[in-house]
Formats: C-alpha cells, structure tokens, sequence
C-alpha cells in the first residue's frame, strides 16, 4: 500500500486512515487509541490536528466511540510511516470481524475537519433513501458487499457522493487485501440505489453471517481447506441466501446449511434431487433441514464427498 498511497496522483492529497473506535484493541497495541494518540496527538488551540474524531450523527452523544480520521501524509509529503505495516496485519487479523477496526485509506484534497464532515454528510444522505442509519465507509464488509453485488449503476451513485475524495481503498475478507473503490465514471448516475440492491440489503445481516460462518469452517475443519477459494464468495453467498428464502426456509439455522453446502458442493448440492426433497420436511418443521438431508444419507459428486463426511 505504501507505494499505491505515494503514486503521483495521491502524492498531491492528504493521505487517513479511518479507524472504528466501536472495537476497542488492546492498549499495548501500536495502533491502539492510546498509541495514536501518543504517537499522533496534538494538543492544539487552532489549527488542524492528526487525529479528527468524525461524530457521526447516531452516535454523536459520545465522541469517545465515534471513528477517528488519522492524517497520515499531507500533499506533496512522501508516506514512510513503518505503521502502515501494522495496518496491514491488523486488517489481516480481523478480515472475518462482524465489526472491523481499520475501516479505510482516504485519499483527499480536504482538509481533516472537512472530510470528517464530508464522511457524515454521504451517510446521512445514504440514510435518507434507506430511512435508517446507514455508513457504508465504517463497515468494509458493506463496501465490499456493494462492489461484488450491486450494479455498475448502483456503484456510480455512491461514488457519485464521493466526489471530493479522491482514492478510497477498504480491507477486503480476503486476508485483509485492500481494495479500490472504483466505479464507471461514464455512466449516467442516478439519484438513488435500485430497488433491487436495496431488497437486497434487507439480508445483509444473514449473508455476513454465513460468510463468516464459511470461513470458520475452513479454518476448523480439515477436509474443507484444501477446497477452492471462492474469489466472490459474498455474491455466491447472497444468491444461496435469496434462494433460501424463495424455497420457503425461515429459520436461520436452515438458512446457513443450505449456504454453507451450496458453497461447499454449489449445484451438486443446491440442484440435487433427493436435497430438494428434504426441504418440504424443512418448511413444516423450521430447524431440521440438516437432520432430513444427513438422515437421508445423500451422496454428492462434486468435490466426491458425502454429506456425511
């Protein structure tokens, strides 16, 4: 990252990182609030300062929790900061966290004060179209969610509303990789994000859930980490989940079995005959849909595994 924030174009901005000041580290660590504000802090009566708390409005009645614009270059000053490198393994160690920590890169001609106002103006008109708080930029997940599966016209909306920063880069559930936000700057922007991605966001909280509920798996069970890694598996998660719901499934546990095998075996386990015969079982009784399926003793072609296995 340090060579991308240091690229002629960014050279000429201020360089942050965005930090959640909702998880707290521990206060030895390097990146810690203590530690920014150690290494950071400026105790001045004017003038900008390195640390810019953004006070979002749901959470404005206490600025201790509110997230933290740090400054880490600005124009024309070359980035060296060896704390880069502890950013990058933080958002490594936390890639799969419901709530992450290091939020972002941001790259801006404003000035701290002004960018933490900008950040809270972009939610507040995003919230105005849902009716609910909504802050995309504190959340990478909702980011990435948005890039993997929204529109080319419902992503030229948000960046629409970015239109005083510059270069955003989030850290992506793959190994805290950070990502560009991009968006084609040739289409012709609406006014609002789609039905259709919005329909979709009333499942956002399912569709984190199983893919955090993937990657525990991978990690905990022998057999399912040499399998492929799925590059966009947040899509193939939302799709799993909506046509969980299309089948009539309701009870979450459900839910989170046909995803996780879907991601696992994908349509030798999502198209499977006697698999679809089970969900009948599942629809009279919320809850059982894996005793009916591991009951049934179904063997599947694709990786060659059963699901008893």
């Amino acid at each position: 990252m340090i060579t991308e924030l240091n690229n002629q174009h960014n050279f000429n901005n201020y360089r942050y990182l965005l930090v959640d000041n909702l998880v707290a580290l521990n206060s030895m660590s390097p990146l810690s609030h203590d530690s920014l504000v150690n290494q950071f802090g400026e105790d001045k009566l004017f003038g900008e300062q390195k640390l810019t708390q953004v006070l979002r409005t749901d959470l404005d009645y206490d600025p201790s929790i509110c997230p933290t614009l740090i400054k880490l270059a600005e124009p024309h000053e070359f980035l060296a900061s060896p704390i880069l490198d502890e950013i990058g393994k933080q958002a490594e160690f936390e890639c799969f966290w419901s709530k992450r920590y290091i939020c972002a890169y941001i790259v801006s001609p404003l000035k701290p004060s002004l960018l933490a106002k900008q950040l809270i103006t972009i939610g507040n008109n995003i919230a105005k179209i849902l009716q609910q708080p909504y802050y995309p930029f504190f959340e990478p997940f909702r980011m990435q969610f948005l890039q993997e599966v929204a529109t080319n016209q419902d992503t030229a909306w948000l960046k629409s509303q970015f239109a005083q920063i510059e270069n955003y880069y989030y850290p992506s559930i793959h190994a805290g990789q950070f990502i560009r936000f991009t968006a084609d700057s040739e289409l012709e922007t609406p006014d609002r994000w789609s039905t259709q991605y919005c329909q979709r966001l009333k499942h956002f909280k399912m569709i984190r859930t199983l893919v955090k509920a993937w990657a525990n798996n991978r990690t905990q069970f022998d057999n399912q980490k040499s399998l492929p890694r799925h590059n966009q598996v947040i899509l193939h998660s939302t799709q799993l989940v909506e046509q969980a719901y299309q089948l009539g499934l309701t009870e979450a546990t459900d839910i989170l079995f046909w995803g996780l095998n879907g991601l696992r075996y994908q349509t030798a386990f999502t198209q499977h005959p006697n698999v679809l015969e089970q969900i009948a079982k599942a629809q009279k009784a919320p809850g059982t849909l894996s005793k009916h399926v591991i009951d049934a003793q179904i063997h599947l072609e694709s990786p060659s595994l059963s699901i008893n296995e």
